[in-house]
């Protein structure tokens, strides 16, 4: 029999990990944008390519577990 769990809200492990990552790489996504002296569109479309080349490779694995060389879309 499982123990009863104090109440409360409980957290994951990683999620303090994940919002200290979140709140450093804000800073360091500003602190680009002004070395580089980006206006917020031009850092958008850097961020977007950045998201969209993340999610090709991911699809591929997804959709080709044994080779995800393989583009997204072959058979």
């Amino acid at each position: 029999m499982t123990p009863p769990r104090a109440p409360g809200l409980r957290l994951h492990p990683r999620t303090m990990t994940v919002q200290s990552a979140s709140a450093q790489m804000h800073g360091d996504l500003l602190g680009f944008q002004q070395e580089h002296d980006l206006t917020d569109a031009e850092m958008m479309i850097i961020l977007a390519e950045n998201v969209q080349r993340w999610a090709k490779f991911q699809l591929r694995a997804e959709r080709h577990p044994d080779d995800p060389g393989r583009k997204a879309d072959e058979e």
